[in-house]
């Protein structure tokens, strides 16, 4: 029987499409509007391996939103979250992405009525500049799966991970989703992470630029890093060796909270007088000095109540806990609040935000009850009975940190290719602090272009943060008020800064009074 000749174009059509049609999202639970621009959600091969004589076949679920200025020629922003074992739902859906949730999604009539959670417009989406991939990685995170265990599949079921084959499973992912997405073949690429995503980005690229004839090496254009880690021997350490100490010690976190006010002066100077310096510098060493453990015991009794996330967010104590979440203060992770900590801050929001007034609480908690929803299972794709997997280190995810210096890379970087770089720190994040990221930055020796400074949204008064340039696009960026998710914290500044980093423009300097008044 002959084919229509109208049908036959058509199917000529679907065969050939630049972008698998059948993953088109056309409606969101939660969201009554058109949606803003497309979307796709479904699953990319991310390759297999074999581990201990099992065979792994690997399957990433992803989401990908279109620029909702000009897709066809806006770059493509990758983004991924921390942990690890953090799924980058957190960050699309509470940081960057075009739909938001929070403890409002809760109170609608809608919820009432269907149980899903309402999503909110998000005029600061980084969709107004670019179009989004997210990475779920590794596999099981999210949605993402492997053929052994199916969609069901728990932490464990992909088999043990590190840093390496971390790596060399995002770039088949990536290089996998390209194919799939033929029409993004020529665009720009970035790619931002948050928190372990400080190992997740540069380990990627790294492995990017190993591949000479790779499309992403080709059109990938520069990478950011949001209050991230650095390697087991520089920053993050969830098990440091007290013999071979790593990191920056009591003394950065000694200098943040005296430098906040939170501890006093004359203690600080106590603390600074009185420690053995190693005890102060080395991560992970024992204080074993009599009056220097005095004296930092003495220094969290002043602290008092704190999330280990943001210094000045209230969402934890508002939401009628009487302490910070269990992990809030010895806090060992590197990705959002877990799912334990984020059903005890996931109530309401409050009328008067969560962090000076900039964003809404209760974001985690409204994620969770909205991606597992049946409905937004069917909508995204996904299997009724699948597992959405979200932990951190020691949460069901079998990871072994072995990346111990990315510094060396950073030189490399810098100096021998043409990538841009940023660096964001938050500097109200306690645990990642900004004195910390200063100082590596810093120690990477870079010729200083423009020396710290205070940088605006709007060319006045209205501060982002400060900036201090290097040579060949190195940039370290703090974000003033934010904590450690800084798109979510900081959603105005964030889009500005964002919106510097795609489009290489500089940063709007300081144009007011004198901070300090003359004598």
């Amino acid at each position: 029987m002959m084919i229509p000749l109208l049908l036959a174009a058509l199917l000529t059509v679907a065969c050939t499409s630049p972008v698998p049609l059948e993953d088109e999202v056309t409606a969101l639970p939660g969201w009554r509007k058109p949606l803003k621009s497309k979307m796709y959600s479904g699953y990319v091969s991310a390759g297999d391996d074999v581990q201990d004589g099992v065979k792994y076949v690997m399957h990433e679920h992803y989401i990908f939103i279109e620029s909702e200025n000009d897709p066809a020629n806006d770059p493509v922003l990758i983004w991924t979250n921390g942990g690890p074992g953090a799924a980058s739902y957190f960050g699309l859906f509470t940081e960057v992405g075009p739909y938001y949730v929070s403890g409002d999604s809760l109170k609608t009539d809608e919820f009432n009525a269907t149980g899903v959670p309402t999503l909110f417009d998000n005029k600061y989406a980084w969709t107004q500049k670019a179009n989004l991939l997210i990475i779920n990685s590794p596999p099981p995170v999210g949605y993402s799966y492997c053929d052994n265990f199916g969609p069901a599949g728990n932490g464990s079921s992909c088999g043990k991970w590190n840093d390496e084959r971390t790596a060399k499973h995002n770039y088949i992912y990536l290089s996998n989703w390209l194919e799939a997405f033929e029409s993004y073949q020529h665009h720009d690429f970035y790619i931002v992470g948050e928190s372990y995503g400080g190992i997740y980005v540069p380990t990627l690229v790294r492995e990017i630029l190993q591949h000479e004839t790779s499309i992403l090496k080709k059109q990938l254009k520069g990478f950011a890093i949001i209050d991230g880690c650095v390697g087991t021997d520089v920053l993050c350490n969830l098990n440091p060796n007290p013999e071979h100490p790593s990191g920056p010690g009591n003394y950065f976190h000694v200098l943040f909270f005296g430098g906040h006010h939170a501890i006093s002066m004359k203690l600080y100077a106590d603390i600074m007088e009185k420690c053995p310096k190693d005890q102060l510098l080395g991560y992970g060493t024992p204080l074993t000095d009599p009056v220097c453990k005095a004296l930092i015991a003495k220094a969290t009794y002043q602290i008092g109540g704190m999330y280990a996330y943001s210094l000045y967010d209230t969402c934890w104590y508002q939401n009628g806990l009487k302490s910070a979440p269990k992990k809030g203060s010895t806090r060992n992770y590197w990705g959002p609040p877990t799912r334990e900590d984020v059903s005890r801050i996931g109530g309401p929001a409050s009328e008067i935000g969560g962090a000076v007034n900039d964003y809404p609480c209760g974001g985690g908690g409204a994620l969770f009850k909205w991606i597992e929803h049946p409905s937004v299972k069917r909508v995204l794709g996904v299997a009724p009975d699948a597992l959405m997997f979200m932990g951190d280190n020691g949460a069901g995810l079998p990871y072994t940190l072995t990346e111990k210096n990315l510094l060396p890379f950073y030189e490399h970087v810098v100096l021998g290719t043409d990538l841009r770089v940023l660096i964001i720190n938050g500097d109200t994040d306690p645990t990642l602090d900004s004195f910390v990221a200063q100082n590596w930055t810093t120690s990477l020796g870079f010729k200083e272009v423009e020396e710290w400074r205070p940088w605006t949204i709007d060319g006045k008064q209205w501060m982002g943060g400060s900036i201090t340039r290097y040579e060949h696009d190195f940039d370290f960026v703090t974000v003033r008020g934010s904590g450690h998710m800084v798109p979510q914290y900081k959603p105005r500044v964030s889009y500005e800064w964002i919106t510097n980093f795609l489009e290489n423009k500089p940063y709007k300097k300081y144009d007011g009074p004198s901070a300090w008044p003359e004598a």
